[in-house]
């Protein structure tokens, strides 16, 4: 450690990348920043309702602060999460591990046996964010289990391991998951709003657990604060550390700072930490990878929506994918 810098490490973004990365910094005795672009947001801040759009979505040109943000290419619409928690706040809790196909694939297979290196590492993400089979099956699951059904794959119906917390929900209760240093919790209402913003504290987001942790090791959460510049210090290199610029994301006259840390962890996900990576290397960080940009590609997973006749059905009661 260097006390000559503001902070050791500069982690920019707070979703599973950057929680992760500031816990296990700090627990190394690290002095550790977060810097995220979206705000702060706690369980009465979430809409009730994604009609509620000045509340639900993240589009600062209309001074809308919310936590989902909408990205349009040319052939695909992105879903993110912007606020402390990152896309935890907006994804739909399941905890799937990928099938053998998925470590093959000729894109990164030949740099290591990845379905035996990750092994541990998928044990270690489910404990942390408390995940548990979906104990309730309601009128969507039902449907698509009778699917299943005449499909001939039945057997292949099960429900969802999910981050939630299936506690009373009437009820705080002192932190189940970490002997008692995590937050004090309620359960799930089952209300299917894990995608709006869980307004019942029963949702295992990442302020909830790995970034909850990593502040009671002494590590900062700064939100509203947008980085557009690294540069390093001295060398090239890096070897000196780094100036890291960031600007109030939330503010109408957008105030300027910066700070100095030994390292930065780019942890904005895909549509953050790309395009200001190739920003970068035009400009303050030209040793990055030629390779930088290549091979995008999403998370695999497509919306479709489907409407029934039947008005005495309620298809958006429970967690919001029960099965799978």
């Amino acid at each position: 450690m260097n006390d000559s810098f503001d902070y050791d490490y500069i982690v920019i973004g707070s979703g599973f990348g950057g929680s992760v990365s500031a816990l296990r910094l700090s627990e190394k005795g690290y002095r550790v920043l977060v810097l995220e672009k979206g705000k702060s947001l706690k369980a009465p801040d979430f809409p009730k309702t994604n009609w509620n759009l000045r509340r639900w979505m993240w589009l600062p040109i209309l001074r809308f602060y919310g936590l989902f943000k909408l990205t349009f290419f040319r052939h695909v619409t992105i879903l993110s999460g912007v606020g402390v928690g990152g896309g935890s706040l907006v994804y739909a809790n399941t905890l799937p591990v990928p099938k053998k196909e998925f470590f093959i694939a000729d894109s990164w297979a030949q740099l290591a046996d990845w379905e035996q290196e990750l092994r541990e590492h998928y044990q270690t993400a489910l404990r942390m964010l408390g995940a548990a089979p979906n104990p309730r099956l309601e009128t969507g699951d039902l449907a698509l289990q009778q699917l299943a059904r005449e499909l001939g794959r039945e057997d292949q119906f099960e429900p969802t391991e999910v981050a939630v917390f299936f506690g009373d929900p009437d009820k705080k209760v002192p932190d189940p998951y970490f002997n008692g240093e995590g937050p004090a919790r309620s359960g799930c209402t089952f209300c299917g709003g894990c995608m709006t913003g869980c307004r019942y504290d029963g949702k295992n987001t990442l302020d909830k657990n790995y970034l909850y942790l990593a502040q009671k090791r002494g590590a900062r959460i700064q939100p509203e604060s947008e980085v557009y510049d690294v540069c390093p210090l001295q060398e090239e290199s890096g070897k000196d550390g780094y100036r890291v610029f960031w600007k109030r994301s939330t503010a109408i006259f957008q105030k300027k700072e910066s700070l100095t840390c030994r390292g930065v962890v780019f942890a904005g996900g895909v549509l953050g930490t790309v395009p200001l990576l190739l920003k970068l290397k035009k400009t303050s960080l030209p040793r990055l990878s030629d390779r930088l940009g290549h091979q995008i590609r999403t998370n695999s997973e497509s919306l479709i929506g489907i409407t029934s006749f039947d008005k005495e059905k309620a298809f958006c009661e429970g967690v919001a994918i029960g099965s799978i």
